[in-house]
């Protein structure tokens, strides 16, 4: 049984997949231009887990919900990365998001538990805050 994901649950700060391992076919984490309606529930430089594939469609696990979002807007690959996503924000994303909790124009976002937080200078490894996984900071990919 499929279960929708409300708003509430993608804002609330929660990891989009549990910490522990998760039988994945592939990862994949949605587009940085790609903006709402198919990227509403998906947090930006976050990798989800895809538990079905259909030929234009994949379905990822977030969190106790899954959501179904067309291929196109995604980048996947068949492993899960374990390099540190950076999200590089301009503009009215600083000003005019409600849920920016302080982050500034760079921050970081882990993958394995998609806890974000702010990168101050050039760090080239980090430690994540919220469940200590440590890697590189993916800079040449910066979203």
């Amino acid at each position: 049984m499929k279960t929708k994901t409300t708003r509430l649950q993608a804002r609330s700060g929660a990891p989009p997949f549990p910490s522990q391992e998760i039988k994945a076919k592939a990862w994949a984490r949605v587009y940085p231009a790609i903006r709402p309606p198919h990227s509403r529930n998906l947090r930006h430089g976050a990798w989800y887990a895809i538990v079905q594939d259909e030929s234009d469609r994949v379905t990822l696990r977030l969190g106790p919900s899954t959501a179904t979002v067309p291929k196109r807007v995604l980048e996947i690959r068949s492993d899960r990365p374990n390099r540190f996503t950076v999200i590089h924000r301009v503009g009215s994303e600083l000003v005019n998001r409600r849920d920016s909790h302080g982050l500034g124009r760079f921050y970081a976002v882990c993958p394995l538990c998609a806890w974000r937080f702010q990168l101050i200078g050039r760090p080239e490894r980090r430690l994540c805050p919220k469940c200590a996984h440590e890697g590189e900071v993916a800079w040449w990919e910066t979203v």
